[in-house]
């Protein structure tokens, strides 16, 4: 799909500054606010992070239990309160129980994953009596809702084990008797978890409908991989490489990197492509056709690995020594296209990127990436401006990098090319994040993206992801666009004019 020439913000849900009154521990998608303000700046597009189920360990949107549905701890209790799905009085008590945090700029998973769970819990009791028939229809509607409320359900009588090691009368899907499955799963918890999903959509469908009147479009985010311990796994065993026992015989990753010297072991079963030919690749069409539905355009998060990908034998310790398997790109996005006639797809397509990466990314006209902090070597650097086609995406930095500032100041760039190529005789005198922010909008690069950390021109504590660390990611919370909404509105709006970007 061809991009057309626009600005966009990347701003996480996560991050959203607070604007409810039950907006206390996370950002959600009740808050219509931010896309005023972000429409008020002139961007086109709001791009976010996924917003699929997240780990409840590492906060990681990038790995959950399940590859379909929303992360419903995003969604918003102010606006379950105005549509009388729970009373006002039982959702001031719950909070009454939780501390207030005094670090604005940092979410509160733990506190948040629990409020929610109660006030939805609150909620489902309230309307579950005349609300089971509707949820009957969400289900017939959206199959995926039966394995995901099944999962969560089996999980709570199986002590939250992962899947693995599950009585076998639960761990092998394929001998399930759904029939008999409420003999042994208590219906209120099943038809809860069909609840939260069934009221999360309906809530974030709303908030993208608002997002779009608005003209601003939705560039959404799916991970390749999923979790070992997830219901895409549970329930369809035959399409990653697994042993007989259910665990992986071999883990994604990727090999040592700018990233890191070790490379990355990201632990993920790696998929049975072979096997997801034989039937149709019905799976990741159904992953994609529901992306396709809650986003305008869809990212696919390390798009090199449906053309092939590092495997690592389960049980290393580091991604060293794996090795390349090719994947079916062709035969799978063919068999996509008799779906989805064109494909609003974005190749995240960092790192080693080999000539068969780019052909395929090509053939199908799908946009890949640029990232200035990455272009600052050589004049043949494809990450410099000069080097860029029109149908890319082009980042001063992603979700995984510093924050431009941060950048600057601690991970050494060529000091001397930069002001050659930006034209500036001394940087201690300029905004780095202005300069590279400039010549993002002046590229030929179609959409630019700049992260909310960089409208705001935040240092290295705001940074929201360290690839290779465990500590302090995903956290980050916006609590000054509100402040500075006027000069930060007249900034972006003249360079979006001048630049053409409207």
């Amino acid at each position: 799909m061809l991009l057309k020439r626009k600005a966009g913000i990347l701003y996480p849900i996560q991050s959203f500054f607070k604007n409810g009154k039950f907006d206390i521990f996370c950002g959600d998608w009740g808050n219509y606010r931010v896309l005023n303000l972000i429409k008020g700046m002139g961007f086109k597009v709001l791009q976010i992070l996924p917003i699929n189920p997240i780990c409840r360990i590492s906060f990681s949107p990038y790995s959950g239990n399940s590859a379909l549905g929303l992360e419903y701890s995003f969604l918003s209790v102010d606006n379950l309160v105005n549509e009388g799905l729970v009373d006002e009085k039982d959702v001031e008590e719950i909070l009454l129980e939780f501390e207030r945090s005094e670090n604005e700029d940092k979410i509160d998973y733990v506190s948040n994953f629990t409020f929610k769970d109660r006030v939805l819990k609150k909620a489902y009791q309230r309307v579950k009596n005349g609300i089971l028939g509707e949820l009957e229809k969400f289900i017939n509607q959206n199959q995926w809702v039966r394995n995901y409320a099944a999962f969560y359900s089996i999980k709570q009588i199986e002590n939250g084990k992962p899947w693995y090691e599950w009585d076998e009368k639960f761990k092998y899907y394929e001998n399930i008797d759904w029939q008999k499955l409420f003999n042994l799963v208590d219906p209120d918890i099943f038809y809860f978890y069909v609840f939260t999903q069934y009221i999360s959509l309906k809530q974030y469908l709303s908030f993208k409908e608002y997002t779009n009147a608005n003209g601003i479009l939705i560039l959404g985010d799916i991970p390749i991989y999923v979790s070992h311990d997830s219901v895409d796994v549970w329930a369809n065993r035959s399409i990653f490489l697994l042993d007989s026992y259910g665990y992986p015989e071999f883990v994604a990753g990727v090999p040592p990197d700018y990233f890191s010297e070790d490379g990355q072991l990201w632990g993920n079963p790696v998929y049975n492509w072979n096997e997801l030919e034989r039937q149709d690749f019905k799976w990741w069409i159904d992953r994609l056709m529901f992306a396709f539905k809650i986003y305008d355009w869809v990212r696919i998060d390390h798009f090199r690995g449906l053309v092939a990908f590092w495997s690592v034998k389960y049980g290393e310790k580091t991604a060293k020594n794996g090795f390349w398997v090719e994947g079916k790109p062709y035969e799978f996005f063919d068999t996509l296209l008799d779906y989805k006639p064109v494909l609003p797809i974005i190749a995240e397509d960092l790192g080693i990127i080999t000539e068969d990466v780019n052909m395929f990314r090509l053939h199908y006209n799908i946009a890949g990436m640029r990232v200035l902090q990455f272009a600052f070597s050589d004049p043949d650097n494809i990450h410099l401006p000069h080097n860029y086609d029109k149908n890319l995406v082009a980042y001063t930095g992603t979700h995984d990098n510093n924050t431009t500032k941060g950048w600057f100041r601690q991970e050494n760039p060529n000091v001397e090319f930069i002001k050659k190529y930006v034209g500036i005789q001394n940087l201690d005198e300029c905004n780095i994040t202005d300069e590279l922010v400039k010549l993002l909008f002046s590229s030929i690069a179609n959409l630019v993206v700049v992260p909310i950390q960089d409208v705001l021109d935040l240092d290295e504590k705001y940074r929201m992801n360290k690839p290779g660390t465990s500590e302090n990611n995903w956290v980050y919370r916006d609590c000054l666009l509100n402040q500075k909404i006027l000069e930060l509105s007249e900034k972006f709006n003249h360079l979006i004019h001048i630049y053409k970007r409207v």
